[in-house]
């Protein structure tokens, strides 16, 4: 039974920290303007953070790019497990083979990235924002499963406590 309380007790915390990053990223409109520098700089390291490809709320640029906001909230959706179905659906299904879902996940990220780097085409918020989402959702659902694969039998191997 402890086991289950464990898995759980990860589950809710990859949850909870999934959405208190994406929230973070989302303050900065909000913050007087020494908080906002506080916050982008917590977040320069993984984005570009160009107020013109960033979403904005209230006129205000938010801490991540359209991509990043993507990924972001993918995470939220895919640390829900709306993919695994707790366990018992997409990955289960793939078993070994889901690593190459993750990798081509990365795929359309990197079409639509590439495709304005060589002058082909341009993109816009909604395909940096969708191909972030696909990436950041079957990532964070296969890293869930995987981790919480692992608890549930780290907790079966220990026994009841």
């Amino acid at each position: 039974m402890f086991g289950r309380s464990r898995t759980r007790l990860v589950w809710y915390g990859l949850l909870v920290g999934t959405s208190g990053v994406l929230l973070f990223a989302l303050l900065p409109p909000f913050l007087p303007v020494e908080m906002q520098r506080v916050v982008r700089r917590g977040f320069a390291s993984v984005c570009h953070q160009m107020p013109g490809r960033s979403p904005h709320i209230g006129g205000g640029p938010i801490a991540i790019c359209d991509r990043c906001s993507g990924i972001y909230l993918g995470l939220v959706v895919g640390a829900s497990r709306l993919l695994s179905g707790g366990g018992e659906g997409l990955w289960a299904v793939l078993g070994r083979h889901g690593r190459y879902l993750l990798l081509g996940s990365l795929v359309p990220l990197g079409v639509d990235w590439l495709g304005p780097v060589l002058g082909l085409w341009g993109n816009g918020p909604v395909s940096r924002a969708l191909t972030g989402l696909l990436f950041g959702t079957v990532a964070a659902s296969y890293v869930t499963d995987r981790l919480l694969r692992r608890v549930a039998r780290t907790a079966a191997s220990e026994g009841p406590q």
